[in-house]
């Protein structure tokens, strides 16, 4: 079990005294922090407590005891020090600083900072001179008073900006958006912890309003552009009420006073007075039109009010003449770039600069043409100065066409579309750097793929398909890298046109693939049997957990599966039986140890001795294709040492728990 440092120092503090009743304020003082950081935590402590059987009594004008059986306080206690702690990670120390600062009214003791997020004085001030260099990119400066503390100088717009480019690094990288009743959740992989730096039901109802009013609007805001614009008002929200608001210059005022953003942005800015009973006035409504003007937008509805498609060519063609690439007729290209500007320039022109975590890498990958995009957009675009953040986001457009247009696209098939094609595909991709893996399918799925988009079809079994194919081992031995390295080196036949895979971006298609995905990692089985044969290991499995009405009906077609392809993993003590097949009427995976060695037939079609058996089976209408192939790849890694995996569920729950997250991620971004 993994907690907090913090949260496991107040359980000891509780436990000191199990029978008494201590105040909020005694642990504050206990523990050396604000009794705020200690109200912030306790729904954690009673999440913890709660695992154990035991409650968090809370009785006014007494204070805080858990309360439960003595069995369950040994239980505890005698988990507590085995407990995993896990401490606030450098980002979300980062996250908190900055927001103390921009919310203090008066200096900030730098002793304070410190406990408040349970680090030395020394490694903060290390951490504030990393958190400097952000302050720079957005004009703001710290100050250290002698004898006061710390104050964050510079504008309310910046500091607003910076704030919120610092939580959506960390929320693109560990939240879901979307799943829950079209909201998000800001939660981190590693300890099911909400950081709540602002209130959680705040952001929801500010998204419902958001999701209301921009309607309105002439295009649709892709979902982490609803994402950005929420934090921006909730904090908005909040320095308001705190007397603080931004200064925008008249001109640009102005200037946006007559785009149909403003009227949204006053509509919004009415509902949002009623709710929460503050006031916006001008500057704030011209706010929200800038973040709406500059907010990206989705490719398949998006009106602009501007037209630079005669500017965006030009770009091209600018950036084809610096770097001697062809990017002639790439119509995916430009459509990007042309989605990327509008709102870029609408941007630049409100004074908003978007934070771009991956400019530095870029720039170090990209010189050349990072060169060549800013010398472009300086002389196609001479009214606007783009940052090197910007630019680093329109090199990637670039990057994107060079990588496509070199890299060959293959289509990788095995029988089921899971387990051994995931297999394949990553022996594939790790010897070969220049073949991108564009898809895998099953021999099922074929008659409706356009097969003549890809460069290769690599298939580890034969196929009736006119195009021309190549059968191979999943596992690539030797000779079967030789034959791929002449296929892949040798002139490939291009497509004509790359129908790029595009996720579906709904609530339909992402809330349907969580609860799905979370059923087939809650049903994960783990069990040992003595059984003396792969067969009934299987049949056991399929009729305890009901995976099909047909038991002997499906055992037939895996035995025939078996019979031609052979599931055991050459080499190695593990069998993969793996399926996908109408029969069966629920999904499952299960990790079986067998007592003893039982007989399997290998890929080679040969007989070997295995111990271990990975079962993965799944309906053929179903959406776990890709969670099910994840789990293939923690199944490679662990060849060598399969006890860790079929011996530890926890291990295989979070490793998939992560799996199913990114992917979320993937459908929505």
């Amino acid at each position: 079990m993994q907690v907090s440092n913090r949260e496991k120092r107040i359980i000891e503090s509780l436990l000191k005294n199990p029978r008494s009743f201590l105040t909020i304020r005694q642990i504050a003082q206990d523990l050396g922090v604000s009794s705020r950081t200690i109200h912030r935590e306790l729904k954690f402590v009673e999440r913890t407590l709660g695992r154990f059987g035991l409650d968090l009594l809370r009785l006014p004008n007494k204070g805080l005891r858990i309360e439960g059986d003595s069995e369950h306080f040994n239980q505890l206690t005698d988990q507590l020090d085995a407990m995993d702690v896990l401490d606030l990670s450098m980002d979300e120390r980062k996250v908190i600083i900055l927001y103390t600062l921009i919310k203090a009214k008066d200096p900030v003791k730098l002793y304070g900072l410190a406990s408040e997020i349970g680090i030395s004085i020394n490694k903060l001030n290390k951490e504030l001179s990393a958190l400097e260099m952000d302050l720079t990119r957005y004009h703001l400066e710290l100050q250290k008073k002698r004898g006061e503390g710390l104050v964050l100088s510079g504008g309310e717009v910046n500091k607003r900006q910076l704030l919120a480019d610092l939580m959506l690094e960390r929320l693109n990288s560990t939240s879901v958006y979307s799943v829950i009743e079209d909201h998000f959740v800001y939660q981190t992989l590693n300890d099911e912890k909400l950081l709540e730096i602002v209130d959680m039901n705040q952001i929801f109802n500010v998204e419902r309003l958001l999701m209301d009013e921009l309607s309105e609007l002439p295009y649709v805001l892709m979902e982490t552009s609803y994402l950005t614009l929420t934090i921006h008002i909730v904090l908005a929200i909040e320095r308001i009420r705190n007397g603080e608001q931004v200064m925008i210059n008249e001109e640009l005022i102005q200037a946006l006073r007559v785009t149909p953003e403003f009227k949204v942005a006053e509509n919004l800015a009415e509902s949002l007075s009623h709710v929460y009973n503050v006031d916006f006035d001008l500057e704030e409504v011209v706010f929200i039109t800038m973040h709406l003007r500059g907010a990206k937008r989705r490719a398949d509805e998006s009106e602009t009010a501007i037209d630079i498609t005669t500017e965006a060519e030009q770009l091209i063609a600018h950036v084809e003449r610096l770097t001697g690439n062809d990017f002639e007729g790439n119509t995916v290209l430009r459509e990007g770039i042309l989605l990327h500007l509008v709102p870029a320039l609408n941007r630049l022109s409100g004074g908003i600069e978007t934070y771009n975590p991956l400019t530095d890498m870029i720039k170090a990958d990209y010189l050349v043409l990072f060169e060549a995009v800013s010398s472009a957009l300086a002389r196609i675009f001479p009214d606007h100065s783009f940052p090197d953040g910007e630019i680093a986001f329109v090199v990637l457009h670039f990057g994107g066409a060079m990588k496509a247009a070199e890299e060959e696209q293959v289509l990788v098939v095995c029988t089921s579309g899971i387990g051994t094609s995931r297999i394949l595909s990553n022996q594939i991709e790790q010897n070969f750097p220049n073949v991108t893996v564009a898809r895998q399918a099953s021999v099922s799925e074929l008659k409706s793929i356009a097969l003549d988009q890809f460069d290769h079809i690599i298939s580890t079994v034969g196929l009736d398909i006119k195009q021309p194919y190549t059968v191979v081992n999943p596992l690539l031995p030797a000779s079967d890298k030789q034959i791929l390295a002449q296929i892949f080196t040798s002139p490939a036949v291009k497509r004509q046109k790359v129908t790029p895979m595009v996720h579906l971006n709904t609530y339909d298609a992402v809330v349907p693939f969580v609860v799905e995905g979370h059923a087939l990692i809650d049903a994960l089985y783990f069990h040992e049997t003595d059984v003396l044969t792969l067969e009934d290991a299987i049949a056991d499995y399929v009729a305890a957990h009901h995976i099909t009405s047909e038991s002997e009906e499906l055992l037939a077609v895996i035995g025939k599966r078996e019979d031609a392809q052979g599931f055991a993993i050459t080499g190695s003590e593990i069998a993969l039986p793996h399926l996908v097949h109408p029969l069966i009427e629920r999904p499952g995976i299960a990790l079986i140890t067998l007592a003893k060695h039982v007989a399997a037939k290998n890929m080679d079609d040969d007989t070997q001795h295995v111990r271990y058996l990975a079962i993965m089976l799944l309906p053929e209408d179903t959406r776990l294709r890709p969670l099910v192939s994840e789990f293939s790849v923690l199944l490679m890694n662990h060849l060598e040492s399969p006890d860790k995996l079929f011996r530890s569920r926890s291990f295989v729950v979070n490793h998939m728990k992560q799996a199913l997250m990114q992917q979320v991620t993937q459908l929505i971004y």
